[in-house]
């Protein structure tokens, strides 16, 4: 093989991974590239799905006492007659409660309830031993086969998912004041601010407007917020005419 035909084979070669060299580079500049979309990609969609949870998440709210006053269809106070299981549900019981006095609503005693909040053991008690209660209530939906039927009433929550029904002799410590932030823990401080929250609300509607229910921050370091925090932030169902600094939504 004489030198001529070396050198064209020598060129040939030359070229050949010269392009060869181009290619590898180019395929691991695509793979790079590939690599940083996916990684990018990957972090917005993680970032995407967690961050509602990392919002979300940490949220409590509660019913202050100001806003059961204002929502609440009848408030009464008096104590369980009796209470028994529906056909319906296992863990659902109809009390029959037996008015005292009447807060805010008409109605005849004695009056039906519906709640599946409340353990047995508890309603056996308060049955038993005519514990005097405090209860804010809902009229439940109206069945439209049967009008006539009478319509039971639903207790509302206090906040944390416990019921409002509270024992006036030793008050659970549920009853929020909005105003302050504190927990009401007496008979005599609940029953007093309950009138006055009715007062205030009676007083607004009399004029013709309409309450609407409003969410106000909780500050750190208070009552309120030692109850309910589960999280970041906490909120308190208000209406909206007593709190100007309230918002229509907690976030």
């Amino acid at each position: 093989m004489n030198i001529q035909i070396q050198n064209k084979i020598i060129l040939k070669l030359s070229v050949l991974f010269y392009f060869f060299k181009i290619f590898e580079s180019g395929i691991i500049f695509i793979f790079i590239a590939i690599k940083r979309v996916v990684m990018k990609n990957t972090v917005v969609l993680l970032l995407f799905v967690f961050t509602p949870f990392a919002v979300f998440s940490e949220i409590n709210t509660g019913n202050s006492l100001e806003w059961l006053c204002a929502d609440a269809g009848l408030i009464a106070r008096g104590h369980i007659i009796s209470y028994s299981k529906t056909n319906t549900e296992k863990n659902n019981f109809i009390i029959v409660f037996e008015t005292k006095e009447i807060f805010k609503g008409t109605t005849e005693s004695p009056v039906e309830i519906v709640t599946a909040t409340i353990a047995e053991d508890s309603l056996k008690k308060y049955t038993e031993e005519k514990t005097p209660l405090l209860v804010f209530l809902q009229e439940g939906e109206k069945s439209f086969r049967d009008k006539k039927k009478k319509t039971p009433w639903h207790i509302m929550e206090a906040c944390n998912a416990v019921s409002a029904l509270i024992n006036l002799a030793a008050p659970q410590q549920v009853l929020i004041k909005a105003s302050t932030f504190t927990i009401l823990g007496s008979r005599e401080q609940i029953i007093a601010e309950c009138r006055l929250s009715l007062k205030k609300i009676a007083g607004y509607e009399v004029q013709g407007k309409t309450v609407f229910m409003n969410y106000l921050t909780v500050p750190f370091q208070t009552q309120a917020y030692g109850l309910l925090y589960s999280g970041s932030t906490c909120y308190l169902a208000v209406p909206d005419f007593m709190f100007p600094d309230s918002r229509e939504k907690p976030y």
